[in-house]
């Protein structure tokens, strides 16, 4: 394939016919999606957050990038909005056998990511998710798949609803900005709504439905829901890479800390220690050695690492 036609497809100035001939490319071969992917690195890391971002098709499904994807369905409304003839159809087709077809990112311990998906929907990742979405939205509702957590900013589009789907809830939106926990083994589910509006939908009770105004969260967990509201929004600092030690206990941030820089917290004493404080933020990008000397200065603990540094007891 030529080269500058890779260039033209990956800065959406690719005519339709280049367009077309581009997707007939890469449905040849899954080799082909491999090194037009190569190709995109470099402008697709403009989206990712810290180190090394790990970002996988599923096995059975072929991988695209979050730029590509942009690329393509803008491409896509330009073409619907002055194609015609046998290519515009041929396109047609082609975005409805994409639209068939997901992708799957997952996030490492120790990193999150931001991306932008088909439909202009921004989503941040927190450490250790993994969402599923379609290559291309095309039918009446957009859906995509979570498990860990993520932060979403929708597009405002009443005629297709987004729609975050959990093991334990779905969480319907129309143009908002949220925010969805979904730990499945752990049985933890929960949803915050910063603007907008959202409806909470159990997938085991139907019939239990909560729609939320702004700055209010539905938890499941235990197997029970439960309904508070938010007196701020420092829970959602992780996706600008800091960490809120306000209203959390000590066990609670171990947690944290192991999912967002990658270690095993073991703690060796019986009684957890307290926080002396309730307010304070942790830069992840510092590392663990920064946030415990930080965090001892309110709370009374000491640690060791273990000899490869991916062990910490604290004592």
């Amino acid at each position: 394939m030529n080269p500058e036609l890779l260039h033209k497809y990956i800065d959406n100035t690719a005519t339709e016919a280049q367009m077309l001939e581009v997707l007939e490319w890469l449905d040849s071969d899954p080799a082909h999606r491999q090194q037009l992917d190569n190709l995109d690195k470099i402008l697709n890391a403009s989206v990712l957050h810290g180190p090394e971002i790990i970002s996988r098709a599923s096995r059975r499904k072929p991988a695209v990038t979050a730029r590509k994807i942009a690329g393509f369905a803008a491409g896509v409304a330009a073409v619907f909005a002055v194609g015609f003839g046998l290519s515009h159809w041929m396109l047609q087709k082609k975005v409805d056998e994409w639209a068939r077809r997901t992708a799957t990112v997952e996030i490492p311990a120790g990193h999150y990511m931001s991306m932008t998906l088909q439909d202009g929907t921004t989503v941040w990742l927190n450490s250790g998710s993994q969402m599923e979405y379609p290559l291309v939205f095309a039918g009446g509702e957009r859906r995509v798949r979570l498990s860990g957590e993520a932060l979403f900013e929708v597009e405002y589009d009443p005629a297709h609803p987004f729609i975050v789907e959990t093991f334990a809830c779905d969480v319907e939106v129309l143009g908002t900005r949220f925010d969805v926990v979904a730990d499945e083994t752990a049985g933890r589910f929960s949803t915050s709504l910063i603007s907008g509006s959202v409806k909470v939908s159990s997938r085991r009770y139907p019939d239990i439905q909560v729609v939320l105004q702004p700055n209010e969260r539905v938890l499941y967990e235990n197997g029970h829901f439960s309904f508070d509201v938010l007196e701020d929004q420092d829970n959602f600092l992780w996706t600008k890479g800091m960490i809120s030690i306000k209203g959390v206990t000590f066990k609670e941030l171990m947690d944290k800390f192991e999912k967002n820089f990658d270690v095993r917290i073991v703690v060796e004493r019986e009684r957890m220690p307290r926080i002396d404080y309730n307010h304070g933020k942790i830069r992840i990008s510092d590392g663990i050695d920064s946030a415990l000397r930080l965090l001892q200065m309110a709370s009374d603990f000491t640690y060791e690492k273990s000899d490869d540094n991916t062990v910490i007891f604290i004592r």
